[in-house]
């Protein structure tokens, strides 16, 4: 069903994710102190089995941040952090950032799970806000792995008829970072759910 979305639908989608976006820069200005400015440069839906290809290295180990969605709207949402996105995000933090991700301390893993609660978040908010249903996300989890390894985790908790996947790929601008840093929104409603949010917003 995902792949028959049309161009106007993914406007729609990308325009609640530049409003959660949005929502998303004030809170992570307001955790790291610093200015933060988030875009929504695309949104589109591709085949699960290419996720890992939309990075440079599909091996590369990424950050993963996970949260179930529960009562009108059912499924799950995903928040995908290249290495480089979480060394300066934790650098501008703790002023330091890991050099190999996978040895994230406690403390770290637990403010990349509390971006990855505001960036999640504040799209959930966004798109209740649009549809008028209640959305109640589950407590983040997060992982630290393979994008191959995540993605295909994933596969397995969603709907085995389901093979595509809508992407919102955002854009993290910190104060005082020269360069722009990438984030990727993977929003895995149920069939019954994708039916009811496009039938809300008219489509």
């Amino acid at each position: 069903m995902l792949e028959k979305l049309t161009d106007a639908q993914l406007d729609v989608i990308k325009e609640i994710g530049n409003i959660g976006t949005g929502n998303a820069a004030t809170a992570l200005s307001t955790m790291l102190n610093k200015k933060v400015e988030i875009s929504v440069p695309d949104a589109k839906v591709i085949p699960i089995s290419k996720v890992p290809f939309i990075f440079e290295k599909p091996e590369e180990i990424v950050c993963a941040i996970k949260m179930k969605l529960q009562e009108d709207v059912t499924g799950e949402i995903l928040l995908i952090l290249s290495a480089d996105t979480v060394r300066e995000i934790a650098a501008t933090f703790m002023g330091a950032g890991p050099e190999d991700i996978t040895q994230l301390d406690e403390m770290s893993l637990s403010m990349m799970k509390e971006v990855g609660n505001i960036m999640c978040g504040s799209y959930v908010t966004s798109l209740a806000g649009f549809t008028g249903f209640y959305i109640n996300p589950e407590p983040p989890e997060i992982s630290v792995d393979m994008i191959s390894a995540v993605i295909a985790e994933v596969s397995l908790s969603i709907s085995p008829d389901e093979d595509y996947i809508l992407l919102v790929e955002t854009s993290i601008f910190i104060e005082g970072s020269e360069r722009s840093l990438k984030g990727y929104l993977l929003l895995l409603p149920d069939k019954k759910s994708l039916r009811k949010i496009l039938e809300k917003l008219g489509m």
